[in-house]
């Protein structure tokens, strides 16, 4: 049962019926439902004038969360709230709700007097923060809001800061400069006092916040280009191990000193400070010389290493011997037999660098009992243009080695991707039937030897078969094959059923497809599937749950569910959790300095748990240790989880935080791709004694 059908029931059982749920209840019920009319928000209204803070600001991120710009209204009252965590949530809310040029002048507008009125500083920073992040169009709003904001940064003069006002605005600015720097950049008076707030000291009780502080404004000042050689200076020699990965990343632009403070993060303690900075020198100063480079192949953090191999990749200089190079990746290659990940790398670096030892090497490849290193197989054989060993890899077993195959041939346009992509189309993957349905794109649209009715046809039953499995992560796939079919023969009647289909985006597009193809009274009608239903009793059951994950041969993680701010994520995680779902499933993706995800049955971005999940996205930012459900956009997750390794604030308010990690950082930490979950409990812990049962 969907939750909107959850909320009607409730509503048809009989005014008393529903009345006399809770009134969190019926809250949370309109949020999950997505309440549209006036009678499933009457719920949010009524949390509204509760004279319980808790539950108003349940109900001003619920309406938040609805991304409608004619709420904007209902939640102005709000703003002036007698609670200050009323007032931030309400804040935040209105931000969600600044949607086209009207919503965008009501929210900023609304928010802009709050800021004049506000003194509480911790509101004002979630003022200042939200008011950066609203999607401006016209350079007279982002200056009018950066003049607003920037008014708080010190100066070398400040005789006093007041700590949460600061940071929100830092926020805030780093929002304003990534969203809407094209449009208007920050101006010289904002940039100097950034970089005196990356100079602030305070309390030892105010360290993280300070840390904070420089991370973000020295983000703000990277976006705009404001980096000089003292903050450089300052941010390798900063004691936040994040500040100083930043600085890192801001020597990729042509800074005074660049290469001197590169060689200091090369040295650093922190592997995510040194990654950073081998990621900068691959970008910058590799030209020179290759010789850093090859020295971190030996780093003893592998994911150092592996970036080291891969830069090894993209050459050295013509004046400097090869000899060096060649003689470390054939040193990792002879690891084959007892690691992959540092092999698998290595292959791919010699086909670009050495592709006569590169074939050589290859066979060994081909046939590998691990799928990941096939799969690095077909990448290295299409650097070398293999078509062979691509022919056989596109027939693997595992369909992750096919679709890399795939997208192989298809990018050497062969035409042997056109046979290979229609076998495909009979596989139950449905990252490899998107790749295979853009290698059809690709080629002609009658090829030789192929009839567009073979391809028609082919095309329908697949989609007729994906169908059928009746989940809505096949949306990808789906809306895929159906662009193809748009330009194929007209064959309305194959389209028809899917006007009523379970995914209304699927719906959509096969009524646009008969509508351009003339035909009349094409209008969807889809009938969603059931999904998980929710209720207040098993959202209050995991108040104080934790989940571990231990991790074949790393040892284990814990996380704590944050249930106010994502009961729906959470309650989905921890129900898949106990039936087992995630055990033997791996972390597919690994991208160091940004996250870890995994939790897909196909260990690959498009095959997850269905139904989607809908987004819970709130106040909780991406910050390092903090977990995510991955989405391929609103409301479309299918319980992959991601963990944020780094600060991510460009993540906020667009994916859901629903737990975070509270032991067992260094095991996430030292994660490698294909690294596999033995298990997830679930621990409770008990009220009285602190203690898991």
């Amino acid at each position: 049962m969907t939750a909107y059908a959850s909320l009607l029931i409730a509503m048809l059982a009989g005014p008393a019926v529903f009345q006399n749920l809770p009134l969190t209840e019926r809250m949370l019920l309109a949020e999950d439902s997505r309440a549209q009319t006036e009678a499933e928000l009457a719920p949010l209204r009524e949390g509204l004038r509760s004279p319980d803070p808790k539950v108003r600001r349940q109900a001003a991120r619920a309406i938040g969360r609805l991304e409608r710009a004619e709420l904007i209204p209902l939640l102005t009252p709000t703003l002036n709230d007698t609670d200050a965590d009323v007032r931030i949530e309400a804040a935040n809310a209105v931000g969600q709700l600044a949607r086209g040029p009207k919503g965008v002048t009501a929210a900023k507008n609304r928010l802009l007097a709050r800021a004049r009125l506000e003194r509480d500083p911790r509101v004002w920073g979630a003022v200042a923060a939200t008011l950066g992040r609203i999607p401006y169009t016209t350079a007279t709003d982002v200056q009018q809001v950066e003049t607003a904001i920037a008014g708080v940064l010190p100066t070398p003069t400040s005789a006093a800061v007041r700590l949460d006002e600061v940071l929100g605005a830092v926020e805030g600015l780093e929002s304003l400069a990534r969203q809407s720097g094209k449009i208007s950049r920050l101006s010289g008076p904002t940039l100097t006092g950034l970089r005196t707030a990356t100079e602030l000291e305070g309390r030892a009780q105010d360290a993280e916040k300070l840390a904070r502080i420089r991370r973000l404004a020295s983000l703000a000042l990277m976006v705009s280009g404001g980096v000089r050689k003292p903050e450089l200076d300052a941010g390798i020699a900063d004691p936040d191990d994040e500040v100083r990965r930043l600085a890192m990343a801001a020597a990729r632009n042509d800074v005074e000193g660049r290469e001197a403070a590169v060689t200091k993060g090369l040295a650093d303690l922190n592997p995510r400070v040194r990654f950073e900075a081998l990621q900068t020198y691959g970008r910058a100063l590799q030209k020179a010389s290759c010789d850093p480079v090859l020295a971190a192949v030996r780093d003893p953090n592998p994911h150092v290493s592996l970036l080291a191999i891969d830069l090894l990749g993209n050459g050295c200089p013509a004046a400097q011997s090869s000899a060096g190079t060649l003689q470390v990746l054939t040193e990792v290659l002879t690891q084959l037999p007892y690691a992959w990940h540092a092999p698998a790398h290595a292959l791919v670096a010699f086909a670009k660098t050495s592709p006569e030892e590169a074939r050589r090497a290859l066979p060994r490849y081909l046939t590998h009992e691990i799928w990941q290193v096939r799969m690095y197989a077909a990448r290295a054989a299409g650097v070398l243009a293999a078509l062979d060993e691509l022919n056989q890899l596109a027939r693997d077993p595992h369909d992750n080695v096919r679709e890399a195959a795939l997208g192989e041939l298809i990018t050497l346009k062969r035409p042997e991707a056109l046979p290979i992509a229609l076998d495909a189309l009979s596989r139950s993957d449905y990252q490899l039937g998107l790749t295979a349905t853009r290698a059809i794109a690709a080629a002609p649209v009658a090829p030789e030897g192929t009839e567009q009715g073979t391809v028609g046809a082919t095309l329908l039953t697949a989609l007729t078969r994906i169908t059928a499995e009746r989940r809505e992560t096949s949306r990808d796939v789906r809306m895929a094959i159906l662009g193809r079919i748009e330009v194929l023969p007209p064959q309305p009647e194959a389209l028809r059923p899917y006007l009523s289909d379970f995914d209304p985006a699927v719906a959509s597009k096969a009524a646009a497809i008969l509508e351009g193809w003339g035909q009349p009274g094409a209008v969807a009608s889809p009938r969603r599937l059931p999904s998980m239903p929710i209720t207040l009793s098993a959202v209050d059951a995991l108040r104080h749950t934790r989940l571990r994950f231990t991790m074949i041969g790393r040892g284990a993680f814990e996380m704590r569910l944050l249930m106010d701010e994502a009961p729906v994520s959470a309650l989905r995680v921890v129900t898949r959790a106990r039936e087992g779902y995630y055990n033997g499933l791996s972390f597919h993706r690994v991208a160091p300095n940004f996250v870890v995800q995994g939790g897909s049955p196909g260990a690959n971005e498009y095959m997850g748990d269905g139904p989607y999940m809908r987004d819970e996205v709130g106040l909780v930012s991406h910050r390092r240790g903090t977990v995510g459900i991955s989405t391929r956009g609103r409301d479309t997750g299918d319980a992959q989880i991601f963990i944020n390794l780094v600060d991510s604030p460009r993540l906020d308010h667009t994916y859901t935080v629903f737990a975070e990690i509270t032991s067992g950082m260094e095991v996430v930490d030292a994660l490698l791709e294909g690294d596999v979950i033995e298990s997830v409990e679930v621990l409770l812990r008990r009220s009285d004694t602190g203690g898991p049962h």
